[in-house]
């Protein structure tokens, strides 16, 4: 186990507050690569989010740190299916690690990923983590470094991991279903993934909040009375409410 001063752990102090206390997912892993930077210095970085529908695992809107948005989408276009590191972030536990741990130089620098993707934008050296409990994955992060840099310590990694075992608990605890990438670009995303609702059903529970009535609900959608008494039926359900009043509560 690496000894860390205590300004490290300050700042990982810092950090784990961070985590679960920033509601939105987008704005926590801007603020968590902001941050860990100051921990672990990289030159690149992105955190994705991940679901899995069918059996199949699929990454998904990566926030990242100064990589051009082409090379993003060349990465989950083509990319993705040749990273070394994939067998890492679709495991069913969580993990650190750094790629030069994974395959010996030769192969590694010589692989379509490092020479077509990592070495076009300089970089020479990944290190990251999957964010995974119980059996489900969701999401990772990846740090990069030019060559000048170095390669991440074993201090950096148990750094890295530590934050991740927070990172795992807030993601179970807000998805514990895992992740329903439909829900992300909601507000409540947690709301959506933890009592199964369709996105109408969310849309419907948010004019709920707001006050409306089921007939303004039914003209706003352009659906019938019956139809919205039905899906309001189905939101109670799922909540295991009785009233209008009670759905205030999900929204704190």
């Amino acid at each position: 186990m690496a000894e860390l001063k205590n300004t490290q752990w300050l700042k990982i102090n810092d950090m784990v507050t961070d985590i679960y206390n920033i509601n939105g997912l987008t704005e926590m892993r801007k603020a968590f690569l902001e941050k860990i930077r100051l921990l672990i210095p990289f030159q690149k970085a992105f955190f994705d989010l991940c679901s899995e529908k069918s059996g199949k695992r699929s990454f998904f809107d990566p926030v990242a740190a100064d990589i051009p948005e082409e090379s993003l989408k060349e990465y989950y276009a083509t990319f993705e299916e040749v990273d070394y590191t994939a067998w890492v972030l679709t495991q069913n536990v969580a993990l650190s690690y750094r790629d030069t741990d994974i395959l010996p130089p030769a192969l590694r620098e010589n692989s379509v990923f490092f020479c077509k993707w990592l070495m076009p934008m300089g970089i020479f050296y990944e290190g990251g983590c999957n964010i995974a409990y119980n059996g489900i994955v969701y999401g990772s992060v990846t740090l990069m470094r030019a060559k000048s840099a170095g390669d991440f310590t074993d201090a950096e990694l148990y750094m890295l991991n530590i934050l991740n075992q927070h990172m795992c608990r807030r993601f179970s605890n807000e998805f514990p279903n895992g992740i329903d990438r439909q829900a992300v670009g909601t507000k409540y995303p947690g709301l959506v993934s933890r009592y199964g609702l369709t996105m109408r059903e969310y849309e419907i529970l948010c004019l709920i909040k707001g006050g409306l009535s089921n007939r303004e609900i039914s003209e706003k959608l352009f659906i019938s009375e019956n139809t919205t008494k039905k899906h309001i039926w189905h939101i109670f359900k799922k909540l295991n409410i009785s009233s209008r009043a009670q759905v205030l509560k999900f929204f704190r």
